[in-house]
């Protein structure tokens, strides 16, 4: 039953999902790893039973105030006879999770479909003991074939209004941002979009793109902050005339950089990076390295 579905009377039936706009005032960001899950949840249960239906999971999140972090999913068993999740099953894996993430919390859960039902509210009541404030995200496979301009995702809140005198839980819809840093970038793009059209697919691969990026960058900041310190070894031993404008330009850019211990900094940013690829017997290394001392 959808949202504006009539009885078998002809009878209105309450909306599923509020027309009022979320006011909780919570900014929440789901990252691409959350997606990832979910899509492949869906992949894989859509390629071994041919059907796009009992696909649940549940949301991790990490939350500070009003900010809310989605950033992590596990799949969730449904008990297909009563329609009720595997309490204990939930249990167990959130303890096992805890211990290896324990700054994330139980955030809500996931299902795929065209827009929330009677029984996703249904099965949002029986998560809602272990947060009173639980989300709930749907995909929405088919958007994509009908070449959607949005992300086919949902993301609700439930509040409570009064229906016929009485109270009643809604899903009420609230906005969201995709969250994202470099690693998880690379990482999910290098996962998602492989290129498999030849043996050597890590030497074509974005990480390998990126790394080289960041190497030719850092060659290029060397071998000038080489050229600027050999300027100024030249001007001070009188091999080159001194122009005081140069010097102001250097010096403000020396006051511009954050000062760094020096031990952190060579701790941090003078380790090598090695991506190494076995190819007819030789190694290819990229070694990023950075002497502080020059």
């Amino acid at each position: 039953m959808s949202d504006m579905d009539t009885s078998d009377d002809n009878t209105p039936v309450a909306p599923i999902v509020t027309s009022v706009a979320s006011t909780s005032g919570l900014t929440i960001s789901i990252h691409p790893l959350v997606l990832l899950n979910v899509s492949d949840h869906y992949t894989r249960t859509k390629l071994q039973t041919s059907q796009s239906t009992g696909i649940y999971g549940v949301l991790l999140a990490q939350q500070s105030g009003r900010d809310i972090d989605i950033i992590h999913s596990f799949e969730l068993k449904l008990n297909q006879d009563n329609m009720t999740f595997d309490q204990e099953y939930l249990g167990t894996k959130l303890d096992q999770l805890k211990q290896v993430f324990p700054h994330l919390d139980f955030m809500g859960w996931y299902t795929v479909g065209e827009a929330p039902t009677s029984m996703d509210l249904e099965l949002h009541n029986q998560i809602l003991h272990r947060n009173e404030s639980s989300l709930f995200l749907q995909l929405h496979p088919q958007a994509l074939q009908e070449q959607s301009p949005s992300l086919p995702v949902g993301l609700y809140e439930t509040i409570y209004e009064v229906h016929e005198d009485s109270p009643r839980l809604v899903f009420v819809k609230t906005p969201y941002k995709i969250e994202t840093n470099d690693a998880e970038r690379i990482a999910v793009d290098h996962v998602a979009k492989p290129d498999m059209s030849s043996a050597d697919t890590s030497l074509s691969s974005t990480l390998l793109s990126s790394l080289t990026t960041q190497k030719n960058a850092l060659s290029m900041l060397h071998s000038r902050l080489v050229f600027l310190q050999q300027y100024l070894q030249d001007t001070k031993n009188g091999t080159v005339p001194m122009d005081h404008d140069i010097l102001r330009q250097i010096s403000s850019v020396c006051q511009r950089t954050p000062v760094t211990d020096h031990a952190a900094f060579d701790d941090q940013f003078s380790r090598v990076m090695l991506l190494r690829k076995d190819r007819h017997e030789s190694d290819i290394t990229f070694i990023v390295h950075y002497d502080v001392d020059g």
